[in-house]
């Protein structure tokens, strides 16, 4: 167990406390935190930009970034409860480990390790290679897009013959490799600005990298027995909380695997077709209104009738080949 005095005297973070207190298991481990949790930066000496660079938080506290002592590699913890989500570990050790691990069409996120918590019998710590938004850079062209949506659609669908459901597909729990596309590197926690939070993050075109995508966070995905026939789960909200059968008036239970289809073709119309440009109506972007067709077959309000997600695939593949070598770039 680790005395709390050895960390009473460190400036206040308690936002990530639950961090500092497994800071030495976690060194023990092979994964180091930042300086900031470490005993001899004070608070009062810090100025302008390291002042900023002190106060840089993750958006959830379940999540962390570490140095991995071995090679110097970033990496990213997170903190899972089996209580909460009693799936998760399971699912991503199972998409982490052979036949999966290393399956060209498997977009798993890598799982490096899983530590069991010292502190927290009901929690568990992945450590995974340290990666980035989808849309961080901004994409260049439409053959960007294309590729993105391809491996995401891909990951989706190596998933469903696996007999796994996500349930809470949206472009959050999408990311990319960022290894070639940052060649410098980025700020682990604001990681548009360089490692050391000085200058902006240099980065090239995906283009230039074409990187890879991974699907993450599988706190509400389930694996099923394919022998029972296709399941019917209790609706449960993530964060895209707009598919038809989980409203309200609908039947408590639905179909996880057409949600899906839904969650993805959502996922285009907002966050790729769409965009508000400082407008109050939502205005498409031109060069991707070939999605349309494809949107509005995935998003139909009745589940029975939208495409399996190769089905889908196959769409998308259809309305890419109808392009032009200058419509994509």
């Amino acid at each position: 167990m680790l005395r709390r005095s050895a960390v009473d005297d460190r400036p206040e973070v308690t936002y990530e406390r639950d961090w500092l207190l497994r800071r030495d298991f976690l060194e023990k481990s092979g994964y180091r935190l930042r300086p900031k949790f470490y005993p001899g930066m004070k608070l009062k000496e810090l100025r302008g930009r390291d002042l900023s660079e002190y106060g840089a938080k993750h958006a959830r506290r379940s999540i962390m970034d570490a140095q991995r002592i071995s090679d110097g590699s970033q990496v990213l913890l997170k903190s899972v409860s089996t209580a909460e989500h009693p799936e998760e570990v399971g699912i991503a050790r199972l998409l982490a480990s052979p036949p999966h691990a290393g399956h060209s069409r498997n977009h798993s996120i890598p799982i490096l390790d899983i530590l069991d918590d010292p502190l927290d019998s009901d929690r568990h710590i992945l450590v995974m290679v340290r990666c980035v938004r989808i849309d961080d850079p901004a994409f260049d062209t439409v053959g960007e897009v294309v590729d993105c949506l391809k491996q995401t659609f891909e990951s989706i669908e190596y998933m469903h013959e696996h007999f796994i459901a996500h349930r809470d597909c949206n472009s959050l729990n999408f990311v990319q490799d960022p290894t070639r596309l940052y060649p410098d590197g980025f700020h682990p926690v604001i990681t548009h600005y360089g490692r050391k939070y000085r200058t902006i993050a240099r980065t090239i075109t995906r283009t230039e990298c074409w990187p890879r995508y991974y699907a993450i966070d599988y706190g509400l995905s389930r694996q099923y027995d394919p022998a029972h026939g296709p399941p019917l789960e209790d609706v449960i909200l993530g964060g895209d909380q707009s598919p038809p059968e989980h409203q309200d008036g609908s039947p408590f239970e639905c179909n996880p695997f057409p949600t899906d289809v839904y969650f993805l073709g959502n996922m285009i119309k907002e966050d790729f077709l769409y965009s508000e440009l400082g407008l109050q109506t939502p205005t498409p972007h031109p060069p991707l209104l070939f999605l349309q067709p494809l949107i509005d077959e995935m998003t139909l309000p009745d589940p029975a009738k939208r495409p399996t997600i190769g089905e889908a695939i196959q769409k998308l593949d259809d309305l890419c080949g109808r392009l032009s070598n200058w419509e994509l770039r």
